[in-house]
């Protein structure tokens, strides 16, 4: 009896003693709790050091830090950015409150032993960027004050020059979006570089250069019709149009093609001749490219493609190419007959016809295509003659056309537009009608220059009367406006002589 009662009265000592225990405890907790929180040496939050501070002074000096403004330095300027205006957001209350709970936690054990707490408190940093913020920020700030646009290649008026382009300074926006979102994210960093660069414009306009050769065109005061091909041997960019009266019209309108035809000539006695070339041929080429003379065309056609259907076959290769609007159909000498009368896109069109000659007409567009065709075959056996004939053209054939056009020196048209440094592999054409007046010119060339090679063909019509002098200057005007869009850097000035 007394063992039981020894027994409930140990049990109810050693439940008081827990119980009186728990109330200390909790009294202590509860003391511990409210006394203030003093962050120990070494204590960082979000990378900011805090030790000795109670919470209200980390939170000040939390918000503090991260208000600290970002310097930008772009091109020797540095500005000063708030990461607010970069929608930079950080809860400096939630971070140290998240310090204060991992101070709180573990260590009132500390506290009842009367040891000092001095184990650091970390609390990692943490914090949000909008990027799409930072990239309207660079372009309504930094981009508009401190970057250039640059200016592109423009022509002058009433002249033959273009201004040089000015490259544009970028500002490389990927990379700086991603250098302030890393500075924002880095407590230790307030600075970022922008790095900038140049970018040359793209390519000139060719739409430019159409308006500029119609304004010179109309600044010269030519008031028929004039129609240019130009095409890059670079990038194959071609361009062609039609003007009359100061309107634009639609090209391809049928000329009479004259001494231009003289390079079918060649192309069609190339193509059935093998090589070596005997001398008596490059002989007649020559007279009758650079001298201009129509004899030897005839000769060459008569005795090199047959006696009787020798411009037919001229005219059967052309079509052959895919030449739809040029032709030969007879013999230079006077009195040739007509072989063969020819109907064809350029001279059945109702719009616009210039009484072309019936027995030869070309366009602009096919000269030029032509022209082309023998460049192309010259620079490495390739293109239209070598896909239509194989076997029939060599890169020295079509060498031997380009050299007997640039032997035709006549110092005129597309010539009289070049600088020293530019060669035209040309072929011009005029011809007197039968009332003894002049209505048509026209030169068609392969223009190599440093600024790159290209096709240049120009026709003319005055429905009355072409005047030598003013067809002759606007044909070089309008050389030299084109030279100098393809040499922008070395640019010739026009002379009046």
């Amino acid at each position: 009896m007394k063992n039981k009662t020894l027994w409930w009265l140990l049990g109810g000592l050693g439940m008081l003693f827990i119980l009186s225990s728990l109330v200390i405890t909790i009294v202590e907790y509860n003391r511990f709790t409210q006394l203030p929180v003093v962050f120990p040496p070494g204590s960082r939050i979000a990378e900011v050091l805090v030790c000795g501070l109670d919470e209200t002074g980390a939170e000040d000096r939390l918000t503090t830090f991260f208000s600290l403004p970002l310097e930008i330095d772009i091109n020797g300027a540095r500005i000063h950015t708030s990461p607010e205006s970069l929608d930079f957001s950080i809860d400096p209350a939630g971070l140290v409150q998240q310090a204060t709970g991992q101070l709180l936690t573990g260590r009132f054990w500390d506290y009842l032993w009367g040891r000092s707490v001095s184990t650091p408190v970390v609390v990692p940093f943490s914090a949000a960027v909008n990027e799409s913020q930072i990239l309207s920020y660079l372009n309504r700030e930094i981009v508009p004050r401190y970057t250039q646009p640059g200016n592109p290649m423009m022509p002058t008026p009433l002249t033959t020059n273009f201004s040089l382009p000015e490259p544009a300074e970028r500002l490389d926006l990927e990379e700086a979006v991603s250098a302030i979102n890393t500075a924002l994210l880095s407590p230790s960093t307030h600075r970022v570089t922008l790095r900038t660069f140049e970018q040359a414009h793209e390519s000139p306009d060719w739409d430019l250069l159409e308006s500029f050769l119609v304004h010179n065109i109309t600044w010269l005061g030519f008031n028929d019709l004039v129609e240019v091909y130009i095409e890059s041997k670079e990038t194959g960019q071609a361009l062609l149009f039609a003007i009359r009266g100061g309107e634009l019209v639609e090209p391809n309108v049928a000329f009479t093609a004259a001494s231009t035809i003289k390079i079918p000539i060649m192309i069609s006695v190339l193509r059935r001749t093998d090589e070596p070339i005997p001398q008596e041929i490059v002989t007649l080429f020559e007279q009758m490219i650079v001298q201009s003379e129509n004899p030897p065309a005839d000769t060459l056609m008569s005795t090199y493609l047959d006696e009787v259907r020798g411009p037919l076959i001229v005219t059967e290769d052309l079509a052959a190419l895919g030449m739809e609007n040029t032709f030969l159909a007879g013999y230079f000498y006077l009195g040739a007959p007509l072989l063969q009368r020819f109907e064809t896109p350029a001279n059945t069109r109702r719009d616009i016809f210039l009484s072309p000659d019936i027995y030869n007409q070309t366009t602009a567009a096919e000269a030029g295509q032509l022209l082309s065709a023998i460049y192309d075959c010259a620079q490495d056996g390739s293109g239209l003659l070598t896909e239509t004939f194989p076997g029939e053209f060599t890169q020295s054939k079509c060498q031997l056309m380009i050299d007997t056009l640039a032997a035709n020196k006549i110092g005129l048209l597309i010539q009289a537009g070049l600088p020293p440094d530019a060669i035209a592999a040309h072929k011009h054409g005029w011809v007197r009608e039968l009332d003894g007046q002049l209505r048509s010119m026209s030169d068609v060339a392969i223009v190599f220059t440093p600024g790159g090679d290209y096709i240049l063909n120009v026709f003319t019509y005055d429905t009355v009367r072409l005047d030598f002098d003013i067809g002759n200057q606007l044909i070089a005007r309008l050389s030299q406006t084109v030279y100098n869009f393809f040499n922008v850097d070395n640019q010739t000035y026009w002379r009046a002589e």
